[in-house]
């Protein structure tokens, strides 16, 4: 039955609640209970579902409240007083007794009737005394539901305060419910930055989320691609009968109220200054009660409407001409100096309304802002304002990067490139130049083919720099540009054998912020990529500081910042400082925010994975892809692609491995170096969970390429998943790459290294506990395992480790989201392990099995490795036991 309930959308994530108000209406106590919350919440949905529930039980008496009953005495009870006469209307003692008499049957039952009241909050005042005196009484029990504003009328808001009537807030979907119930409704997986979109649009309220994602499927807003449903280009206005829903809601406003609604609909956020010379406070106080409008929290002088939508549906409603009106009179000087980026996108839209006159100065200060916060839409119509008859670099560069954010990537390059042969602006050319380098990764020209258009973009900062009567410090600056350019070249080419120079480069004090915070980048790129992403993180620290001095010159370098300090958190395994780091750069109700996402399913997945949680890295981390398909500032997809086609290899899904393995080799160039290369780690590593032969000779491949180039985080990857497909001798190399490593992921994973390369057995035993405290499961498990592998232990301590493997695989498989891994009673045997696990049952040693079969003994070790994973044993004795009777 509960999942029934939860299969209508107006009862999703309801089906608890609705269980403990029919429990609380059948216990003896209970008087009655109201459900309280805005329109479209569920409020009815869940009313009816409990009298459907209680159905069999009791009987429900239905009763509605309605506005044009309210000042009717016992309007909402009429249909049960036919046949009164007119005198009769007015004796409170004859329409009692009439009513009791309509319920005469039930009252002689033992259990009361309850009568079901929607929209109480409308319910005129005699017929709610009525009632209440029934209840009180005991011969009735009451579920009624009402607005959180006004709230229940008359005696029923009294008994709510006084505790005759429990009363349970109807509270809005938490953003989890919102994402669950998109997937029902559109009937597959939903990114991530599509259901926060979606949840801010609709306040979590389920049946204005159902009309929006229905008219987004119908209109080709919401689109399916890759087996994933996505938001794509501007959404639509709200069709008619989403719009005649919201102005519904709206329909018994006053003429002030409602003028106050529109303004704020036309105008945005408002000052209450600007309004208090037109309205009476107290109808601003009214709305604010009602919940239609609120209070800025980090400023108490501007207040907007609490519902997005609302303010569409009045849009829609507003005749042009008033609109114009509302426009002009709202508008408000710019400030000289906008505090936020926001601010200043706020006066350019509110002047555009009002067609009031922009300088085109300003325009192409706010296109600029609107690119960096991926809103094209306001960009391409700021710029369709600009006056200049001829465009500039400043102009050809914004609409450069309008056509970057809606994915016309061809439009963007010419624009670009017609943008910097003219620019002389150091600040249009380094923007110019950081646009280039995205361009060329994302039609996956990669780092190798940059060499000839590095040398024109050095030419033309060092052009810029050398005008005349040029600042020195801009001279200076243009230098250090060029050498950045060019070291962040080797660094995409996988080169990191420059970190320690990078560390060392001077970054004088005079320096324009652009250039620190591109050295900032940089050097935390090139610190992740050698295994050290909390020095990553530390310098990134003054690169945030950077930002929040002065945001607005320095969005172009916000999502880079952001995206390598979100990377280091997660190669370090701070998963909770990633996710405050995400929420405090992106709001959720920002157009970054929502295309951004993919971050937070890139952190949880990754948290997932190395909790052994594999179905839910799964889902996670395929999420997280088609995120990065859509939008790649930070150039990662490959690196992605790989880790998600590892994550289904161990979840048990090969076809999803398959394909995601397919993809990867599609993207060669859309990554710098080192990503293209942990991308191949993980796919090798991937191929070995799906049995495949060569993979561990792959990522020993991988492994000896990446340390060339000191790419250690790489070789230790590909190291370590070696040796979890049984290549013991990848050990030693693990621990020494690994040996400089930080963070708690890279500490740790030296640690076991160490301890099982020089057979400390005290130490793998000491860090599985470690491991296992923090989360890491598998690691704990590879601790123990490694740890009976070490000289033969006593009976006690070999007892001690066999019990502390069975709780932890125990742990891992009941790890939330663990479904179907593979562990080891579930492990396929190759050919060869069955060979050897049949010499072991013979009773031969490691030394006669290698002689037998024309190998090491080191080999050997390591077939017996892998055999006792897949078996999950712990001691060669256990293959040597006869098998069972039956």
């Amino acid at each position: 039955m509960m999942a029934d309930i939860e299969a209508v959308p107006a009862l999703f994530g309801r089906s608890i609640l609705v269980r403990a108000v029919a429990a609380e209406l059948m216990s003896p106590e209970s008087v009655g209970v109201i459900l309280v919350g805005e329109a479209g919440i569920g409020k009815t949905a869940i009313a009816r579902q409990v009298s459907d529930e209680l159905r069999n039980t009791v009987r429900v008496i239905p009763v509605r409240g309605g506005a044009g009953l309210r000042s009717i005495p016992y309007g909402a009870l009429s249909r049960y007083l036919v046949g009164l006469s007119l005198a009769d209307v007015d004796s409170p003692a004859v329409i009692l007794r009439h009513f009791m008499k309509h319920l005469s049957r039930e009252l002689r039952s033992q259990v009361p009737p309850v009568i079901l009241i929607d929209d109480a909050h409308n319910l005129d005042n005699e017929s709610c005394l009525l009632i209440m005196q029934l209840a009180t009484a005991r011969k009735v029990k009451v579920l009624a539901t009402a607005r959180q504003a006004p709230g229940p009328s008359g005696e029923f808001e009294r008994a709510a305060k006084d505790g005759l009537l429990s009363q349970h807030l109807i509270e809005p979907l938490a953003l989890a419910d919102v994402h669950e119930l998109c997937e029902r409704l559109l009937g597959g997986p939903v990114l991530t930055g599509t259901a926060r979109l979606l949840a801010a649009k609709t306040r979590g309220n389920p049946l204005l989320l159902t009309m929006l994602v229905d008219q987004g499927r119908v209109q080709g807003y919401l689109v399916e691609v890759n087996g994933v449903w996505r938001a794509r280009g501007p959404r639509p206005a709200i069709d008619a009968p989403l719009a005649d829903l919201l102005m519904h809601d709206l329909g018994d406003r006053s003429d002030d109220e409602l003028a106050v609604l529109e303004a704020m609909a036309v105008s945005g956020p408002v000052r209450i200054a600007s309004l208090e010379a037109d309205v009476d406070w107290s109808v601003l106080a009214q709305l604010v009660q009602e919940q239609l409008i609120e209070v800025d929290p980090s400023s108490e002088q501007v207040v907007s409407l609490k519902h997005p939508l609302h303010g569409e549906a009045l849009r829609g409603s507003i005749p042009p001409a008033r609109a114009l009106d509302l426009a002009q009179r709202a508008l408000v000087p710019m400030p000289e100096s906008p505090s936020t980026p926001g601010e200043l996108t706020s006066f350019v839209t509110a002047a555009l309304r009002a067609s009031s006159f922009v300088e085109d100065a300003v325009l192409l200060r706010a296109a600029r802002v609107g690119n960096r916060l991926h809103d094209p839409a306001f960009a391409l119509k700021v710029l369709d304002a600009v006056r200049e008859p001829v465009p500039t670099p400043s102009y050809l560069l914004e609409a450069a990067w309008a056509q970057w954010n809606d994915r016309n990537f061809a439009l963007a390059r010419v624009l670009v490139d017609e943008s910097l042969q003219g620019a002389t602006d150091p600040g249009v050319v380094r923007d110019g130049i950081v646009l280039s380098l995205h361009l060329h990764l994302r039609e996956g020209e990669g780092a190798g083919a940059l060499h000839d258009d590095v040398e024109r973009w050095a030419d033309l900062l060092i052009a810029v720099g050398n005008e005349d009567g040029i600042d020195p410090l801009v001279r200076s600056a243009a230098l250090s540009e060029v050498r950045l350019l060019r070291v962040s070249i080797e660094i995409m080419r996988g080169n990191l054998h420059g970190t320690s120079d990078l560390e060392k480069m001077p970054v004088g004090p005079g320096l324009p912020a652009e250039v620190k915070l591109a050295h900032l980048g940089l050097l935390a790129h090139a610190l992740v990529g050698t295994g050290r992403p909390q020095a990553a993180s530390l310098a990134l620290e003054e690169a945030h500081t950077l930002l929040e001095e002065n945001l607005e010159p320095l969005l172009t370098y916000r999502d880079s910042v952001a995206g390598e300090h979100l990377m280091a958190l997660v190669c370090s395994g701070s998963w909770d400082r990633a996710r405050d780091l995400f929420h405090t750069t992106y709001r959720t109700d920002t157009d970054s925010g929502f295309l951004l996402s993919g971050w937070l399913d890139l952190i949880e997945g990754s948290m997932s994975l190395c909790a052994g949680s594999y179905l839910d890295a799964r889902r996670r981390l395929v999420l997280a892809v088609e995120a990065f398909r859509d939008i790649d500032g930070s150039h990662i997809i490959e690196w992605l692609s790989g880790l998600a086609a590892y994550a289904c290899a161990r979840a048990g899904d090969t076809p999803g491995a398959r394909a995601l393995i397919e993809a990867h080799t599609t993207q060669r160039g859309q990554s710098d170096a080192v990503a293209h290369l942990m991308g191949d780690a993980y796919v090798a590593a991937a191929l070995g969970h799906l049995q495949e032969q060569d993979a561990v000779s792959r990522l020993r491949w991988i492994a000896l390429r990446a340390e060339k180039s000191h790419s250690l985080l790489v070789a230790a990857t590909a190291l370590d998943h070696a040796v979890v497909l049984g290549d013991r001798t990848a050990l030693e190399p693990l621990a020494a790459v690994t040996r400089s490593f930080d963070g708690e992921e890279g500490t740790s994973l030296h640690r076991f290294a160490a301890a099982a390369a020089g057979g400390d057995r005290q130490a793998l035993i000491v860090e599985s506990e470690a491991a296992r405290r923090s989360g890491y499961l598998p690691l704990a498990i590879r601790c123990l395992e490694e740890a009976t592998l070490i000289g033969p232990p006593s009976g006690a301590a070999s007892r001690s480790m066999d019990r502390q493997l069975s709780a932890l695989r125990a742990e891992l498989r009941m790890a939330p989201g663990a479904g179907a891994v593979p562990l080891a009673h579930g492990a396929r045997l190759t050919q060869g392990e069955q060979v050897i696990m049949k010499l072991v049952a013979a009773g031969h040693s490691n030394r006669e099995i290698a002689e037998i079969r024309a190998i090491s003994p080191r080999t050997v070790e390591g077939h017996l490795y892998r055999i006792f994973a897949k078996l999950g044993i712990t001691r060669r004795e256990v293959l040597q036991q006869p098998p069972a009777t039956p």
